[in-house]
């Protein structure tokens, strides 16, 4: 049976953690994680999620097993991670003003994690992701094929349901891909967007282009003013899909965000790239692009070394 770690038991950690009690494919016994104080509250969310989900394991009589924890020594034999700890971001926030927050929570989580758990497979979701994902690699000990950040599964999702809604043809035969970093400067790739096997470009016209990359890149900001909170619900999905595909060995390929060594001309830095994922870690995919996407993806990455160097100076 799985072992599955959830760092962090606020609004993602509880989503993921009933996401995988719901998934009939993955047998799991899940450890949430969560600070003493957090634990302590009662009436507490974190408390009560946990009981919700332990009588929602009895009703549905499965072989799911939950426990939940403030000592990191109970994620030893982990196979998989899902890493939610840190502060959300508020609707007057951007991701990277965050940086300065989340910065000593994932890097003295990642260190003791790196000692209790080597060998399981980390998917980071705290923001700002690009340099939460750098600061938990350099921190936790692990492969860097066995670090990857959760960042383009969701806004690929953004994507494919933006472009589901434009045309009429339902998500299941919608097939697109958003690459680079999970901000502002975030590219959806329309060279490759297909829909029910035709060209995305060949069904809606530039405005409507224009109208779904604004729709997708302000979509996480969106959702913040709308519910008052950011997106809980979607991005635990995002995460234990990620997970499921290491656990599982299904060899899928998916956008995340993946240490380059030499893909699309970038060496030693994580990038929001197609990925396969498979029980040897997380591997990035080269895709063509056109030109101008092309000089889109490499303004990204230059947002992301410029919030990798930010990240330095913070952690001086």
């Amino acid at each position: 049976m799985a072992k599955i770690g959830l760092v962090g038991f606020g609004g993602i950690g509880i989503e993921a953690a009933k996401a995988l009690v719901l998934d009939p494919s993955l047998t799991c016994d899940i450890v949430a994680f969560d600070r003493p104080e957090a634990l302590s509250q009662v009436p507490g969310a974190q408390v009560g999620a946990y009981e919700e989900i332990l009588d929602a394991i009895g009703i549905l009589q499965t072989g799911h097993t939950m426990r939940l924890t403030s000592d990191v020594k109970d994620l030893e034999g982990c196979d998989a991670i899902i890493f939610t700890a840190g502060l959300p971001r508020r609707a007057d926030q951007s991701r990277a003003d965050l940086i300065g927050v989340n910065v000593p929570i994932v890097g003295g989580l990642a260190k003791e994690i790196g000692k209790a758990a080597q060998g399981a497979f980390l998917v980071m979701v705290t923001n700002p992701l690009d340099a939460m994902v750098e600061l938990a690699f350099r921190n936790l000990g692990f492969p860097e094929t066995h670090v990857i950040g959760q960042a383009g599964v969701l806004d690929t999702g953004r994507f494919n349901i933006a472009a589901s809604l434009a045309t009429g043809v339902p998500a299941s035969q919608v097939d697109c891909v958003v690459m680079g970093g999970h901000g502002p400067e975030m590219v959806p790739i329309y060279s490759t967007a297909k829909v029910a096997y035709k060209p995305l470009t060949d069904l809606i016209n530039s405005e409507r282009v224009a109208q779904i990359t604004r729709e997708v890149r302000d979509r996480g900001r969106t959702i913040i003013q709308r519910q008052g909170r950011s997106a809980t619900f979607s991005t635990a999905i995002a995460a234990v899909r990620m997970a499921k595909a290491y656990l599982l060995d299904t060899r899928e390929v998916m956008a995340c965000c993946t240490r380059l060594n030499g893909e699309y001309g970038y060496n030693g830095i994580y990038g929001g790239v197609p990925t396969v994922i498979s029980r040897a870690g997380g591997k990035a995919v080269e895709i063509p692009l056109t030109a101008s996407e092309m000089v889109a993806f490499d303004e990204s990455m230059n947002a992301t070394k410029a919030m990798i160097a930010e990240l330095d100076q913070v952690s001086r």
